[in-house]
Order: C-alpha cells, then sequence, then structure tokens
C-alpha cells in the first residue's frame, strides 16, 4: 500500500463557512496538530479576503475554479480565478501533487448532519468510510465518484487523494458548538485511519456499512425572467437523507399545485434548500442508498 503522509488541512474554501475557519484556529491554539505525529500536517485558509468579509467568494466560487483547462488558461484573472492558480502552485499542481490527502472542511445550511464526501471508491476511501462510520455511527457517507469529468472543479482535485467533511445545518457566517464539535470529532477519526492505514493496521474494519450514492440534482422551476415559480415542499424540511418515494411531493407551486418525485428509485434527497446554491435555484439532490463491503475492495 501507498502511505499517506503528506496531509493538507484547508478551512474558508468558502468565507462564510466557519467551522473550519475555527477548527484549524483552534487545533494551531491547542497544539492538537501534534497528535499526529507520523503525519507531515499543513494548515491553510484557502479564501482569507472571503473570510475576512465573511462572504462565500468575492467574484465567483473558489471551490469550482479547479478545472485543469482554466488552472491552464491564462486569460482567467478573476480574484478566484487566480487565487486557484496560486493554491495550485502550493499544492499540486493538479495530476502531480506531492500532496497525498487533502481535507477541505465545509459547512451547509442543509440538515446533513456530519457528512463526509468521497470522489473515489477505492481501497484506501472505502477503508476511511468504514473506519469513520464505525467509530461515528451518527456520521453519513456520501460517494460522489460517479460525477462527470467536467463537474469535478473542487480545490480536493488538485491533491493525489481528496475528501470533503460537510457539516450542517448552520447558517452562513455563524458559529455553532454542536456543529464545530461534529467536523473535530469526524476530522480526528480521519486522521487517526490515515495512521491505520500506514500501518496496515485494518483488521478491525466493520465488514459492510451504509452510504448513499449522487444520482441527479432536481432545479425549482422557473418563468421566462428566472423568477421562481415553486418552493421545496415543507415535507423535505430539514429531512436530508430520508426516503422520498416515486409519486411523493417534493415541491409545490405558489398556487397549491404539487410536484412529485417522477425518478423510478427510492431517493435520498441531500442539500436540500441549501442557501449557497440560490443562484441555480437547486431545489436539492438526490442520492440512493448503498451498502459497500470492504472485502471487494481490499
Amino acid at each position: 500500500m501507498h502511505n499517506i503522509t503528506r496531509v493538507a488541512l484547508v478551512g474558508g474554501t468558502h468565507g462564510n463557512e466557519l467551522s473550519g475557519i475555527y477548527l484549524l484556529k483552534k487545533w494551531e491554539k491547542t497544539s492538537q496538530f501534534t497528535r499526529w505525529p507520523q503525519l507531515e500536517l499543513t494548515q491553510t485558509i484557502a479564501n482569507p479576503r472571503a473570510c475576512e468579509h465573511s462572504v462565500r467568494y468575492m467574484e465567483t466560487d473558489l471551490n469550482r475554479e479547479f478545472a485543469l483547462e482554466d488552472l491552464q488558461n491564462d486569460r482567467l484573472v478573476g480574484y478566484e480565478q487566480l487565487l486557484a492558480k496560486k493554491l495550485n502552485q502550493q499544492f499540486g499542481p493538479r495530476g502531480r501533487s506531492p500532496v497525498e490527502l487533502m481535507i477541505d472542511l465545509h459547512n451547509t445550511t442543509s440538515n446533513m448532519g456530519a457528512c463526509l464526501m468521497l470522489l473515489r471508491k477505492d481501497a484506501f476511501n472505502i477503508g476511511m468510510a468504514a473506519y469513520v462510520k464505525d467509530r461515528m455511527p451518527e456520521a453519513v457517507i456520501y460517494f460522489q465518484d460517479n460525477l462527470p469529468e467536467e463537474r469535478n472543479r473542487f480545490l480536493i482535485s488538485v491533491a493525489q487523494q481528496g475528501v470533503t467533511v460537510e457539516v450542517g445545518p448552520q447558517p452562513n457566517s455563524v458559529l455553532q458548538q454542536e456543529t464545530l464539535e461534529l467536523m473535530e470529532t469526524m476530522t480526528g477519526h480521519i486522521l487517526d485511519y490515515v495512521v491505520l492505514y500506514n500501518r496496515g493496521e485494518l483488521a478491525s474494519l466493520p465488514g459492510e456499512f451504509e452510504a448513499f450514492q449522487y444520482t441527479e440534482d432536481l432545479v425549482l422551476p422557473t418563468d421566462e425572467q428566472g423568477q421562481r415559480l415553486a418552493m421545496v415542499s415543507k415535507r423535505l424540511e430539514r429531512r436530508d437523507f430520508h426516503p422520498v418515494e416515486p409519486g411523493e411531493v417534493i415541491m409545490e407551486t405558489f398556487d397549491g399545485v404539487p410536484i412529485c418525485w417522477e425518478g423510478d428509485y427510492t431517493a435520498y434527497p441531500l442539500f436540500i434548500n441549501e442557501a449557497a446554491y440560490h443562484r441555480s435555484h437547486s431545489a436539492m439532490s438526490m442520492s440512493q442508498r448503498i451498502v459497500l463491503r470492504c472485502a471487494d475492495y481490499f
């Protein structure tokens, strides 16, 4: 197995998501990084100007600026576009990065709890998911390994391996103790796992675990002027990762007409009414429940 020793912890990719910013500050102040002397840990606030202004971004979403063609495009000179190029030099370059694992710390306004978001199903990621779920039963494991390559524009794509810790609900520009504690617990388990992975001490992993697989995104209907015609049904509010059957109401127009789930599978919505996605009129993402066996990957 290829050891994972160079690990980058990143907060403030979005400047109004405070848990990651303050977790890094807390760990630095309390010398928590010394808990893992086997690892070469670095910490970075990705978008300090957005953090200073407590906004998601200044011009464009930094976490969508890491497509390889964009990083190589000298004509893209916006604030976050240039910052992405700088971070790519710091951590990358993408495709040849010396950083073996990046952990990007995020908040959501949706009721997703402590969610570990993964972009691959290889032995390292499957083992991490199983370990975290076993030590933290309330954690939600979410795989996006089926995203089209053109949508993999995330900061973590620069590193050899990358995971996102997404914790909510937490309002933008607010710091809640419970949310910070959940992020701290999950991040600590990830780092503990990396140490055990490097030692080859994974015999205690559970045989199987529950996870969720991305399937699609749903948007709210709009008129010709781009104004919304409907809203997410109150039946779904704060019910991320709860099942929705075909034919169940998921949205309702302002004149009371229900809009039902038209998929042919039991869906588990997430990012329900996520505030950060208001410009795209996103209603929610959909996923399916899956059960993964560790033996299939080790």
